[in-house]
């Protein structure tokens, strides 16, 4: 690591002279204003330290086994043991991250008649499931429809979860009637419905002006997921916010390639923008495009690992008047580390969240489990690297039909992620 101060009468041209010397790579360490030296002094100028980043290579990371071994021989027994940290059907709740935590009891309490019956519910639909599950390893077995057989591993073959795709299995066959089974289509159209249910979706409603003042939107979320993209996607795509007018404000200063990105881009369409390297100058910033109807603000990414990083950003999202606070989250993540990100960006409470990256995924099943993880409603997907155009308004059907079957996502990849109309 290269680390050196610079001195200049301005912050951009700083900022060209780190370039020049550093790389676009350079990391902003510290930033100030500093008196110019000479016999009349007074004036300022700007002190800056800079350096180049560390450069070391990322340890392997296999891929996590869905189960253990022990749990494995009991899938080929036909026996499913209830997975760890999750709620019984009727009792779950979606999209509650500390559902998980909330169920560690200190060993001394002794249950109530409450809890008690809860167990012996928990037991009898354990009862159920163990069963169902049975039942889809013999193919024997007369007593399970060959389509639920099917909705069952094709949900599998997408990387739901199994014990997940056995819930969704159990409560859709307790949906249908004898009768209804043998309808494929139905029941098609059934377990789709019952997925859409799973997803919590945030859409747009009333003005975006309120207190006759604009509407701040602030993108937070770790590094590498495609923060800046997405809002320049949602600067300029009318189907996010129509005909508004919209600024910029970026807090993205660690990178300088980030803030000329930005500066570039913002100039192309046409849009004004603010850099703001200190909390405090946030608000003012704010204040300097009151009459615009929105205002995105972009940030720096932040390793879940770095919690000097993750307090730095909430010291700036406390410093002005947010009105949205936007998790962003990459959709070609392992879910063992989307649990630690959402864990560790909550001290930063989020309104809502936008899903990146679909078209890197190569399943969608893993989508089901991102909504149990995420504490808010989704309210877009981006599903390419094209501005303004990659990106979409999250819909719950059109996540159904990418996590109910593997063939279903890789078609609506090839058709830029948008849903068959009647006509097709």
């Amino acid at each position: 690591m290269i680390i050196k101060k610079f001195i200049a009468d301005t912050m951009n041209e700083a900022l060209a002279q780190i370039k020049q010397e550093l790389g676009e790579d350079a990391v902003i360490l510290q930033s100030r204003r500093v008196e110019k030296p000479g016999l009349l002094g007074g004036k300022q100028q700007v002190e800056v330290t800079a350096a180049t980043p560390d450069r070391h290579p990322a340890p392997p990371r296999g891929r996590k086994p869905l189960v253990n071994e022990s749990m494995r021989r009991s899938l080929e027994g036909g026996i499913v043991p209830p997975p760890a940290r999750r709620q019984p059907l009727g009792t779950r709740r979606y999209n509650r991250p500390d559902a998980a935590r909330s169920e560690k009891q200190p060993p001394e309490a002794a249950p109530s008649p409450d809890v008690e019956g809860m167990e012996m519910e928990i037991r009898d639909l354990r009862k159920t499931v163990e069963d169902l599950a049975s039942h889809l390893k013999s193919q024997e077995s007369p007593d399970v429809p060959e389509v639920l057989k099917r909705a069952w591993s094709d949900l599998v073959a997408n990387d739901v979860f199994k014990a997940t795709a056995t819930d969704l299995v159990v409560e859709l066959s307790s949906r249908l009637t004898p009768e209804q089974l043998p309808d494929g289509d139905l029941v098609e159209s059934r377990l789709h419905d019952l997925i859409a249910e799973k997803f919590r979706i945030a859409r747009q409603r009333g003005a975006l002006r309120s207190e006759n003042r604009p509407r701040a939107i602030a993108l937070i979320g770790p590094t590498g997921v495609g923060k800046t993209t997405t809002l320049a996607k949602m600067a300029t795509n009318r189907k996010v916010f129509g005909e508004a007018d919209v600024a910029l404000v970026s807090t993205d200063t660690y990178r300088v390639a980030a803030v000329e990105q930005l500066k570039t881009f913002a100039s192309i369409a046409g849009i004004p923008m603010d850099v703001v390297y200190r909390p405090e100058e946030l608000a003012r910033s704010l204040d300097r495009h009151r009459k615009r109807d929105v205002i995105l603000i972009d940030t720096a990414g932040r390793s879940q690992n770095d919690r000097e990083a993750l307090s730095e950003l909430k010291t700036f999202m406390n410093a002005a008047p947010i009105d949205e606070v936007v998790l962003v989250m990459a959709a070609n993540t392992r879910i063992e580390d989307q649990r630690q990100m959402v864990e560790r960006f909550s001290s930063i409470p989020a309104n809502r969240v936008i899903i990146t990256k679909l078209d890197e995924a190569t399943s969608a099943g893993h989508l089901l489990e991102m909504s149990r993880l995420l504490p808010r409603g989704w309210s877009f997907l981006t599903t390419g690297q094209n501005v303004p155009d990659d990106i979409t308004a999250a819909d719950e059907l059109l996540l159904a039909a990418m996590v109910a079957k593997k063939d279903y996502f890789e078609q609506l990849r090839s058709n830029g992620f948008r849903l068959p109309t009647a006509a097709e």
